[in-house]
């Protein structure tokens, strides 16, 4: 008999089936995407926009907050980075006429991510786990907390798309997890039972008290990785633990 048996599987993407590394706050990738800024006519410094994009991603998660009555928003980076081109001081430029302000939130966005990705490999033994569930009949669902901009493509890098029967996206929703409305849809969309179905992620708060919270198994896949001592405090439900994704096979 099989350590766990579910007939669908909910698998978070980043820390779960690949290994990834990005320094965000990095002054160099903001000077560069400042530079960007300037060749197309928007006067930014590097320091300027980075509090730039931290104030407009503030004020994007308490508007997400109040019009769909959420607590945990996820504000598209495309939109940010096109609002940044739109508030940001003009100067001309033979390149600030006619940009197409979704191709250009598209292209900062991927951008941003490509200067800031340190790392991205899928774990050992992710492909060949998936593709032994598959096998057995299960259905694999993929639910991330994601900007669609740049995961989508991501996904395929690491080629993991074809074990998905469909991929969920906190970006395209705008709400993230643990928001019980995003697992809700997945189960809703996909005719899935509660009791067939399981989460696996690296995150205590995430993805296991997010499941939880509507009454969904969890397994973690402890990368993160979390001590002995915040595995006792910080899994209540005591959610099963494993160290290597080759266990769900």
């Amino acid at each position: 008999m099989p350590k766990f048996a579910y007939k669908n599987y909910l698998f978070d993407f980043y820390g779960t089936l690949v290994d990834i590394h990005t320094d965000e706050e990095d002054p160099l990738v903001w000077e560069q995407l400042a530079a960007l800024y300037r060749a197309y006519g928007i006067n930014y410094s590097g320091e300027g926009l980075h509090i730039a994009y931290k104030d407009l991603i503030a004020r994007a998660e308490k508007e997400l907050k109040s019009h769909l009555q959420i607590d945990f928003p996820e504000p598209d980076l495309r939109v940010i980075f096109a609002q940044l081109y739109l508030s940001g001081e003009k100067q001309k430029t033979h390149l600030s006429k006619g940009v197409n302000l979704r191709s250009w939130g598209d292209y900062l966005a991927n951008t941003f991510r490509i200067l800031s990705r340190k790392r991205l490999a899928p774990y050992p033994c992710t492909h060949e786990t998936l593709e032994k569930l598959k096998k057995k009949g299960a259905r694999l669902f993929l639910l991330s907390n994601a900007q669609a901009s740049f995961t989508q493509s991501e996904i395929d890098l690491t080629a993991c798309r074809p074990f998905f029967e469909k991929i969920y996206l906190s970006s395209d929703y705008q709400m993230r997890k643990p928001q019980a409305d995003l697992y809700r849809r997945v189960l809703a969309e996909n005719h899935l039972e509660v009791s067939e179905t399981v989460m696996v992620g690296n995150d205590l708060f995430t993805d296991m008290a997010g499941a939880g919270a509507i009454g969904l198994d969890g397994i973690l896949l402890n990368t993160f990785p979390y001590s002995e001592d915040q595995l006792h405090h910080l899994n209540p439900m005591n959610h099963p633990v494993i160290r290597n994704i080759s266990e769900l096979g």
